[in-house]
């Protein structure tokens, strides 16, 4: 026995029949008056839009399936075989009402199941069919159809819930999903559903820095000393020797009682620097990851002691290096949101803090704190930075120091030009987890020498040989799809 429903008009009735259960007066009055209108009411539309549930019976079947009905809402069932007598187990849940000797009318009360038996002639039982009074789920497969058409999404009854299944694009689509369930079921959604596809996100940063410096200084002291017997008189003029300078010179001159002593330093200094770092780390969607490569370093803190109201030292660890901090959320197919943390940091002794004897270095830190949305691939210029500095500076006698040429012998003149370039690109991939063999690790490319290689040879390593077949070009750890 099988239940289809087909769309059309009903049977006009033939006779009406009689039921084994009881009702109250109200609730029979009512369906009187529906039975009543309802054949104006179908002659009235050129074309009907009911639609009635067909129970299909096979030869030596009784169970005739199940039968869902929205609750406060009615269903038409047509019967292949004529029927004498209608009862149904919870007039509560379910009300019925007979059209002709082959279809009914089902109206759905209050949220539960229960059954209809179908009697023949002779007393003998047609059919049993289950009908389950649930939300109104038609409504809600349409408006979830609608809304989000190219998911495949399963919506079903269970007892006074309804259950969601099949799988989504994105956990937020999801949560949306259910969120419209609850508008139809409130409190009474039972979330089945999964989003398919990767949600394993591996995030790729790269800070990269070139600092460059130019420092030239060239300075001039002179010291005038006149002795004349037991006095003596000292001018001296500059900032004495720069114990930094590459190069310096000492010139004395001596006439009786006169003394004149002239030292000039002078030190030019080029400086570059290059910082390249790729942290990569990989994040379940909606899960933070953190990621530090460097260490800490001690700092001396100062505690208020319990007894005596004195103080007591001590330690506390600052990271510093090359740190990361991400959320990934994967919003859509290949669409990934991305809260983010990065950082370098690197000790810099030019801020160090003297305290008594203890010197505590100070920090030169870079910092980018971000959220972005990005595509499967794509990668992103989330930070970056340009600076240049130019200082000079003179420092001379007064009137000697304008004079031109001679007057270079009584100025110091520093020059300092410091130039900044700095860049954080991040590049996201969905990436699915492989077996051991698919990956290479960086000591796959190096072994430990021999004792000859090592001291007849003097080299500090030997270099495997790697089958093309053995892992991957480019960084270790990950697979691309």
């Amino acid at each position: 026995m099988k239940i289809e429903q087909l769309g059309g008009s009903l049977d006009v009735l033939d006779n009406t029949l009689f039921f084994s259960y009881g009702r109250s007066s109200l609730q029979f009055l009512i369906l009187l008056l529906a039975l009543l209108i309802l054949p104006a009411v179908l002659l009235a539309e050129d074309k009907p839009r009911s639609y009635s549930t067909v129970v299909s019976i096979e030869k030596g079947e009784i169970y005739g399936g199940e039968l869902v009905i929205p609750v406060n809402k009615s269903q038409f069932l047509k019967i292949h075989l004529p029927y004498k007598e209608l009862s149904i187990g919870n007039p509560d849940i379910a009300d019925v009402v007979a059209l002709s000797s082959r279809s009914l009318y089902i109206l759905g009360k209050q949220i539960g199941s229960t059954n209809l038996t179908v009697r023949d002639e002779e007393g003998n039982v047609v059919t049993v069919i289950d009908i389950v009074v649930s939300y109104d789920i038609e409504a809600l497969k349409k408006k979830l159809f609608e809304l989000s058409p190219g998911d495949v999404i399963e919506v079903r009854p269970a007892g006074p819930s309804i259950v969601l299944g099949g799988q989504v694009s994105s956990s937020d689509r999801l949560h949306q999903i259910v969120s419209i369930a609850e508008q139809y079921a409130p409190g009474k959604v039972i979330n089945m559903l999964s989003v398919y596809g990767s949600q394993q996100v591996l995030l790729k940063v790269r800070f990269a820095e070139v600092k460059r410096t130019v420092l030239k200084d060239i300075g001039f002291t002179n010291i005038f000393n006149l002795n004349s017997g037991s006095d003596s008189f000292t001018v001296s003029s500059g900032d004495g020797v720069n114990p930094g300078s590459f190069v310096s010179a000492v010139a004395n001159v001596i006439s009786g009682d006169f003394t004149l002593t002239s030292t000039v330093d002078m030190l030019e200094s080029k400086g570059f620097i290059r910082t390249l770092a790729e942290p990569n780390i990989i994040a379940l969607s909606g899960n933070n990851a953190s990621f530090l490569a460097g260490g800490e370093f001690p700092i001396p803190v100062s505690q208020d002691s319990d007894a005596g109201g004195g103080s007591a030292i001590t330690v506390e660890f600052k990271e510093f290096g090359v740190g990361l901090s991400f959320t990934p959320t994967v919003v859509g197919k290949d669409i990934i949101n991305l809260v983010l943390e990065a950082e370098v940091s690197a000790i810099d002794p030019t801020v160090s803090v003297t305290t008594g004897s203890i010197v505590i270095p100070g920090l030169k830190v870079r910092r980018a704190s971000t959220t972005v949305e990005l595509i499967d691939g794509q990668s992103f210029a989330i930070a970056g930075l340009i600076e240049d500095n130019f200082a000079d500076l003179v420092r001379a006698i007064p009137g000697l120091g304008d004079i031109p040429i001679i007057g270079a012998l009584a100025r110091s003149t520093d020059f300092m030009s410091n130039q900044t370039e700095l860049v954080i690109i991040i590049q996201v991939h969905l990436v699915q987890p492989v077996t051991e063999r698919a990956l290479s690790l960086p000591t796959d490319h190096a072994l430990p020498p021999s004792e000859f290689d090592l001291f007849m040879m003097g080299q500090i390593e030997e270099k495997a040989v790697i089958s093309q077949a053995a892992g991957i070009d480019g960084p270790y750890g990950y697979i691309l799809p």
